[in-house]
């Protein structure tokens, strides 16, 4: 099954990083068994595990726990390929956020983000896909925090007002850098991982806003996602299609085959061909995002089981304890002490 793409954009930030930390970024790469010819060429492509794999690489490399938030503090918005240009030449944060969501998986196909307004407050979440990124999972929440909060400084005339940054992970040695890098507002061993700012600095202007220059550039990003999404196995968008739509409408075989605009038959057919199925890539999607939910406390397991699209709850306890072979009651209790 061929894998998600994503731009060899992030090359660059760890290559700084390399150089000020006096590191050798051929060995990262040998270490990672990525082509070295790769940081040259214009207009490269990684593999998201390949990505994995370069970061990865550099944080056992670098030998700093606080890898994720180094890093996340030298990447600048051109770091990010046409969606750190998207990002830089809205109007506003509210309009940077935005673009962020829809073309993320320009860069992060592995990250969703959400925004809530509360009262006074504005609410950043965001996830990490654990099946897709397996290895130093806190240095990866540091990596986004990081990165959003740099960049959203960098682009506005004053600095993001942040009340809080909440991160599910248990507090770590390297306290300082956190202090560092968002000030004395950081929690630990949260439900989940927020950035939370002033509401009223959505509407704060973007000091390199460039509306015409931005559509251009949004017609590109939008061309370059449907490239990389052509360059994709039929089992990798029809997997990304059921994760976004479990326990809906649009979760059956007869309906992801109809997005897909063919018969039920004709996708059986196709999917074999890539060595998986319908039944194989929904188990798995399930699978992935029970892990995710089961770690947030504040989800009941009942209602988990009927947005994974479960009849019942007692057929989800029997799946779970086949993939994990555990209950989700006793792996929640094991994910939650871990903390």
């Amino acid at each position: 099954m061929k894998e998600r793409l994503v731009p060899a954009a992030i090359i660059p930030a760890i290559m700084d990083l390399a150089i000020k930390n006096r590191l050798n970024m051929e060995q990262i790469l040998e270490r990672a068994k990525v082509d070295l010819s790769l940081e040259q060429k214009a207009g490269a492509f990684l593999s998201v595990s390949q990505q994995m794999r370069i970061l990865d690489a550099a944080y056992e490399v670098m030998d700093n726990p606080a890898f994720g938030l180094l890093l996340g503090e030298a990447i600048q918005y051109h770091s990010l390929d046409l969606l750190g240009q998207l990002i830089a030449t809205s109007q506003n944060i509210q309009e940077a956020l935005d673009e962020l969501f829809q073309f993320k998986d320009l860069i992060t196909p592995f990250t969703e983000f959400s925004l809530e307004e509360k009262g006074a407050d504005a609410v950043l979440s965001y996830q990490i896909d654990t099946t897709m990124v397996t290895q130093h999972l806190p240095s990866h929440y540091d990596l986004v925090a990081a990165t959003v909060v740099s960049i959203a400084n960098a682009l506005v005339e004053d600095s993001l007002k942040l009340k809080k940054v909440r991160f599910s992970h248990s507090q770590p040695e390297y306290l300082e850098d956190y202090h560092r890098v968002f000030g004395d507002c950081v929690e630990f061993g949260c439900n989940s991982n927020e950035i939370v700012f002033d509401q009223g600095q959505l509407s704060q202007p973007l000091l390199t806003s460039y509306p015409d220059y931005h559509e251009g550039v949004r017609a590109l990003a939008a061309e370059r996602l449907r490239s990389i999404e052509s360059r994709e196995s039929l089992s990798a968008k029809v997997s990304y299609f059921i994760s976004r739509n479990l326990g809906t409408d649009l979760s059956s075989l007869e309906d992801v085959a109809a997005h897909f605009n063919m018969t039920a038959r004709t996708l059986q057919r196709k999917l074999k061909l890539e060595q998986t199925s319908f039944v194989a890539l929904r188990d798995a999607c399930r699978h992935e995002r029970a892990l995710r939910d089961l770690a947030d406390p504040s989800i009941d397991i009942d209602g988990l089981a009927e947005l994974l699209g479960f009849s019942d709850t007692s057929n989800f306890y029997h799946a779970f304890k086949r993939w994990q072979g555990v209950s989700p009651g006793a792996y929640r209790k094991q994910v939650l002490a871990e903390r």
